[in-house]
């Protein structure tokens, strides 16, 4: 804990103006990182004794900072990497996976990073930092979850241009060619793990939505953008109704402003709307 302590500056104070990500929560994400590639079960410990300090480290806001930089931070593999150069080898992929007996897969094309936009490659710290906080708070084991990233190439330049950057150099999918590729690597995942939830992540707009709608009815699918933060909206909003002494009926008579039209904020009018609309 000496480590985690001290001080190390590791952040412009330009970018933490802007970022609100401090140099000393990038170094604590680091210890953290490596204490979990030298003993997992002392990380967890840690992690659960220590939650509400260290959520904030090991997911937002610091993984924003932590995805941005990806590239540069990589030390070791977590989760699988998935590429369009993988199309038509994706089923046999999966088995390179050790652990037989999956229940959650937290998958992202980085996209849409947070608010940070398209990441590529890099955005696979978020399915890394989410099933963390999974197995830390709400009891799932650290061997049946499963962080994935699909590459699909990045529309990030600057990104695509760094000798660093591990994933494809070429423009972003799109199409029909971006969704061969994401029904193949669906139909890989739960072809080996039917029981498990595949959970999109950090999808643009565009594809979000879509594909929860593609897969909701064939397999167990869910969008935390659209629907987990819609969700708790919903309840923050009906909550407030019964501060005020009203029903739940009284939804239908409130006027919601929704800022912002990315994938959480139109999955937060939309649950509004079903809200609103159950309740007359």
């Amino acid at each position: 804990m000496a480590e985690y302590e001290a001080e190390l500056t590791m952040i412009p104070p330009e970018e933490i103006a802007t970022g609100g990500v401090t140099s000393e929560m990038a170094r604590r994400w680091q210890v953290l990182q490596h204490l979990q590639d030298r003993n997992e079960t002392l990380f967890y410990k840690v992690l659960m004794e220590n939650f509400v300090e260290m959520a904030p480290i090991i997911y937002t806001p610091t993984v924003g900072w932590v995805c941005s930089n990806y590239h540069k931070l990589y030390r070791r593999p977590r989760g699988m990497f998935f590429s369009a150069k993988d199309k038509g080898e994706m089923a046999a992929l999966v088995y390179n996976w050790p652990q037989s007996d999956v229940h959650a897969v937290v998958v992202t094309d980085g996209s849409r990073i947070l608010g940070l936009g398209d990441l590529g490659l890099n955005g696979l710290g978020i399915p890394v930092g989410k099933l963390d906080l999974y197995c830390a708070a709400a009891g799932f084991h650290p061997t049946k979850v499963l962080p994935c990233v699909v590459d699909v190439g990045t529309d990030n330049v600057a990104l695509r241009s760094d000798p660093l950057y591990c994933g494809l150099t070429r423009p972003r999918l799109t199409g029909p060619a971006y969704y061969e590729i994401l029904d193949e690597f669906v139909h890989a995942i739960m072809t080996r793990w039917p029981d498990a939830v595949l959970q999109f992540e950090d999808f643009q707009m565009k594809h979000a939505l879509t594909l929860l709608e593609r897969y909701r009815n064939h397999h167990l699918v869910f969008n935390d953008d659209i629907q987990g933060t819609a969700a708790t909206a919903l309840a923050g909003l009906y909550g407030a109704l019964r501060v005020q002494g009203k029903g739940l009926e009284a939804i239908g008579k409130q006027r919601v402003v929704c800022v912002g039209a990315g994938s959480a904020g139109m999955g937060v009018v939309r649950m509004v709307a079903a809200g609103m609309e159950k309740q007359g």
